[in-house]
């Protein structure tokens, strides 16, 4: 077949590399890959398919110039990392030890990777490293520590690089031993008290306080990771103890943290990071000689970087010089290092010692060598000029990378024009204050901590930071305003690429404005328009209280704006369906935002306060009130010509079929669907509620199972949105499909591992998403599996996970998981403790869809006790209430149940008259547990009936 793809297109796996114009995309979405990476990436796709040399590769990275073997591995494990987070299963860049690199075109991936294949955090970005020059001893002494010691910190003074070597070896651990790096900078964390809130947000934990140590150690237990915590000398205690805690409560995790004095945390190993080396003084350099050493190495390849500099033997012992004078400091080298394209080696000398005379002989506090760093700061601020220097306290408000719209916006208030602040943004990057990075959607800058925390600090001495936090405030509401209209045009993923990274400027917005009262209106303002963030990041808690907060805060200016009112209010609305436990307080809420969306006009929101009502009425399995309910969802959403709602309208009809044992119609309404949902668009699929599709897909997985005879059907189904729900990247969607079908469905087929597998990453993400009171369902099946699979056999985890569920949230009361828990305990011979349990359903009234199998479970008991022709009148009334609601999956259990028994009593032909008309009906499924029991029994039945009866 011919290729439609451009010459210049190179395809491999999902992805498509647009050579020419540098671009590598994963469908619509641009992967963000730095320019030595990118250039690595078009070298191997120019032979895809071939060893390309690592010669090559030198020369397409760094052309012209020598560096260390270990800048080509540093730089492949970026580039493998970043294919990895489109494709995790997938390996496309093979290594040929000694050779070279081959990009290959598609690498089959097993169905299912161990636990320890799986990312921690989605999207965890490293810091941008530039040449790592010097650094090879300390490099290779990193890797051995953290190969023998679980806890390694790196300290120095700042600016010494350690961060780079930190994240170069990280990434070299990750890419050669398999592990998974997960980077937080604790640069920006005020205290003490917020460093584990820090952490937990990195990981995208939003659980109360008192959870948030456990989800942390939760998350990491089963996997094998590396995990890099950054910048740490100013909340040694807080990070020492979360240190102690994780290594205490895991396995196979290695901790790596830089900090400029030792944490003194249990089991740490201290690595001294020294200077790069600087020529001795009393002689004079050829620029051959001086060379030689990596400062001035480091000095050479910065300036030629920016500005094609060329050291000459007459500057040699002025380059000398001025690292000597610079301590052999990486950052205030690379601070310099802008100088030299402007100026002679001697000139910037002279203006430095000059300098130096004048800052470091003020008497200053501190180490000399961080007098260095702080005076090298302010020499290059000083350097600039008024625009730029206005520039730089004005960006030091951004959490992130920002945009030259954001630069323009944030410096308004000095009156510079756009022209002039593009001069200016051009000049700091020219002179090393700000870095630039290539990514989707154009170039955009940053600071480094050091620089933002000097440039910030001058931006509060100024007097100027409550402007600037104005303007920053503003241009934030700006860009979740658009990203509010996006909702309805760009499929989720690509939404996410364009605003999950905006949020901690969402949180710094919000903070300046509602919690410090900066402008509390524009805080409500901007906590509508983080609404639909927080929904796709599945930030529950985080929604809730600023929701809450802003509420609060309208009441008390006296705020007249409903329809600002009325989206806090869906807001709240829409994350109390899941997390409240206040049944009351939660039903409130969903009433006031269904009587001010009437009052005010706004059907859409009407829609979403209707949909949220049901979902919290269907939870725990009721139906009062919801047909009510419903009846007027669909009215509204039909009016209003809202497929969304009228999406969640057959939803929730399905759900309610359920409860009542409807399944065929649940099962054409839920096929229907899924058809509208293939043939829409994308973008018009939301998810920032919950995937429709994988929703969907779920609901006809467990009704295919149970309610159908093609039981074969629903485990494949479940098996494949079971994947497909976790690479979605969506906690909210994650959790439903799990907890509502797929982990049912593979419990039920004795898919131990597999469920087992699901049931973690279950619980990871309800930590993760601030839905604590979710974690009994997790435990439940997480307890039940090791009962079932053999890990455990005594009852005590199973009686816990019981116990957890009867006193936690009514919610999720789901009688389906406690009948999960009684087969655990049978398993193991705990027959006592199972009917415990089963005492309690059938006091406090037994789910209609359950009846069956509990009935079963009672009959298993009886036959346990002896008691055989009870347990035959069991099964019977079993076999009745399946085959009156129509469930399949029950039926034949019960009924093989019941054949067994009959057999035992020689009874062989009621046996098949029981067992063979139903066994005949099935589809599909033969190979599922309940068919190959029911298939085995019947063969044992028909070759009793061709033995001669004595």
């Amino acid at each position: 077949m011919v290729s439609t793809e451009p010459d210049d297109v190179v395809a491999f796996g999902p992805f498509r590399l647009h050579r020419e114009h540098r671009r590598l995309f994963c469908g619509a979405e641009e992967v963000q890959l730095g320019g030595r990476a990118m250039e690595m990436l078009v070298t191997l796709a120019r032979k895809k398919g071939e060893i390309v040399q690592k010669e090559e590769l030198y020369n397409a990275a760094w052309p012209g110039i020598f560096v260390h073997e270990a800048n080509l591995k540093v730089t492949i494990a970026s580039l493998r990392r970043a294919l990895r987070e489109y494709s995790p299963a997938e390996d496309y860049i093979r290594t040929f030890v000694g050779r070279g690199y081959w990009l290959s075109d598609q690498i089959v991936a097993e169905n299912i990777p161990s636990i320890a294949d799986l990312p921690v955090v989605a999207n965890t970005r490293f810091p941008e490293l530039g040449t790592v020059i010097g650094r090879d001893v300390e490099i290779a002494e990193l890797r051995d520590s953290i190969a023998t010691n679980r806890l390694t910190t790196i300290v120095g003074p700042g600016g010494i690089g350690k961060t780079t070597v930190a994240v170069a070896t990280a990434q070299l651990f990750e890419d050669e031993e398999g592990g998974f790096v997960t980077f937080i900078d604790l640069a920006r964390v005020a205290g003490e008290e917020f460093v584990i809130p820090s952490v937990a947000a990195a990981f995208g934990i939003s659980s109360s306080s008192q959870d948030r140590l456990e989800a942390i150690s939760s998350i990491l237990a089963r996997r094998k990771t590396l995990l890099l915590l950054d910048t740490c000398e100013h909340v040694l205690n807080a990070v020492a103890h979360l240190c102690d805690v994780v290594l205490a409560n895991t396995r196979d995790v290695r901790i790596l943290a830089t900090s400029r004095q030792a944490l003194r945390a249990k089991r740490e190993e201290v690595l001294w990071l020294s200077p790069l080396e600087v020529p001795p003084p009393g002689r004079s350099y050829t620029s051959e000689q001086v060379l030689l050493y990596s400062a001035p190495q480091l000095l050479v390849e910065r300036a030629s970087e920016k500005g094609k500099y060329t050291i000459e033997d007459r500057d040699a012992s002025a380059v000398a010089e001025i690292c000597r004078r610079l301590d052999g400091s990486p950052l205030a080298i690379e601070l310099v290092s802008s100088w030299l394209t402007g100026r002679s080696a001697p000139d910037v000398l002279g203006e430095l010692d000059d300098r130096f005379t004048t800052l470091i002989g003020r008497g200053e506090d501190g180490p000399l060598r961080q007098q260095t760093l702080l005076a090298t700061l302010e020499w290059s601020y000083a350097l600039l000029t008024k625009s730029e220097a206005a520039v730089l306290r004005a960006v030091s408000i951004f959490m992130g990378t920002f945009d030259m719209d954001a630069v323009v916006s944030v410096a308004i208030h000095y009156g510079l024009d756009p022209t002039t602040v593009f001069d200016a943004v051009a000049g700091l990057r020219a002179k090393s204050m700000l870095s630039v990075e290539q990514m989707s959607g154009g170039m955009r800058y940053r600071l480094l901590d050091s620089t933002r925390a000097f440039a910030g600090n001058l931006l509060e001495a100024s007097g100027e930071l409550p402007v600037v936090s104005e303007a920053h405030a503003r241009l934030v509401l700006g860009i979740f305003t658009r990203a509010s209209v996006d909702r309805t045009r760009l499929p989720a993923r690509q939404w996410h690429a364009a605003y999950a990274s905006h949020a901690d400027d969402l949180r710094r917005a919000i903070g300046w404005a509602l919690f410090l009262r900066g402008d509390p209106l524009l805080g409500m303002q901007l906590v509508a328009s983080g609404i639909p963030l927080w929904h796709e990041l599945s930030s529950s808690e985080e929604a809730r209280s600023n929701c809450e907060h802003a509420l609060a805060e309208f009441d008390r200016i006296g705020c007249d704006d409903r329809s600002l009112k009325l989206k806090l209010i869906v807001g709240l609305a829409a994350v109390s369906s899941y997390i409240s436990a206040d049944a009351e307080k939660a039903i409130r809420t969903f009433e006031t935002a269904i009587q001010l969306s009437r009052e005010i006009g706004d059907t859409n929101a009407e829609c979403q306060a209707l949909g949220a009502l049901a979902r919290y009425r269907l939870l725990p399995g009721n139906q009062t009130e919801v047909q009510k309910i419903l009846k007027e969802l669909k009215r509204v959403a039909a009016r209003s010509h809202n497929r969304l709602a009228q999406w969640e309208h057959e939803f929730l009809r399905t759900e309610l079929d359920i409860i009542h044992c409807q399944y065929p119609p649940a099962i054409a309404r839920m096929e229907k669907l899924r058809q509208q949902l293939r043939n829409a668009s994308e973008g018009s699929v939301s998810r920032f509620d919950l995937d429709p599709r994988i929703r969907s897909e779920t609901a006809i997985s467990a009704l295919m199972w149970l309610g159908s005879r093609r039981p074969g059907t629903g485990l494949s189904g479940a098996r494949i949105i079971a994947r497909e729900a976790l690479e979605a990247h969506h906690g909210w969607t994650l959790i439903y499909s799990y907890a509502h079908g797929i982990l049912f469905v593979l419990s039920e087929c004795q898919e131990w591992a597999q469920a087992k597998y699901y049931s973690v990453l279950l619980k990871d993400t309800i930590y993760r998403h601030g839905m604590p009171a979710w974690i009994p369902v997790a435990n439940c099946h997480i307890e039940a599996l090791d009962a079932l699979s053999g890990v455990r056999k005594d009852p005590d985890g199973v009686m816990s996970a019981f116990d957890e569920l009867r006193t936690g949230l009514r919610q999720i009361g789901r009688h389906v998981y406690y009948a999960l828990l009684i087969r655990a305990l049978y398993a193991n011979g705990h027959t006592d403790e199972g009917m415990r349990i089963l005492d309690y359903l059938f006091e406090v009234g037994p789910q209609r869809s359950m009846v069956p199998e509990l009935l079963r479970l009672r009959a298993v008991k009886e036959r346990s006790a002896g008691r055989d022709d009870d347990a035959i009148a069991t099964l019977r009334q079993s076999l009745q209430a399946a085959e009156d609601n129509g469930a399949w999956g029950w039926r034949i259990r019960s009924a093989t149940d019941l054949a067994a028994v009959l057999k035992d009593r020689l009874r062989f032909d009621d046996a098949k008259s029981v067992l063979e008309p139903i066994y005949r009906q099935f589809v599909d499924g033969f190979d599922t547990p309940d068919l190959q029991r029911a298939g085995n029994l019947l063969t044992e039945l028909r070759n009793f009936g061709r033995v001669p009866r004595s």
